[in-house]
């Protein structure tokens, strides 16, 4: 997907992932060199950057079903 801004580089409009909870944006070019940095929930499937993972007790969205 298109982002806006990437949080690492700043470089604009530029294609990466989003993080579902906190809308922390990569672009794919900081991904592949710090792959760590967004994770897939194990519950949902969505993106979540790294400081999101770690803070998560559980998913957001099998709480609000």
């Amino acid at each position: 997907m298109k982002i806006p801004v990437c949080d690492r580089c700043k470089a604009r409009n530029v294609e990466g992932i989003i993080c579902h909870h906190c809308d922390t944006a990569y672009c794919y070019d900081c991904l592949e060199t710090n792959p760590p940095d967004m994770r897939i929930c194990p519950t949902c499937g969505q993106f979540l950057c790294n400081e999101c993972y770690e803070g998560m007790i559980q998913c957001d969205l099998a709480v609000r079903k």
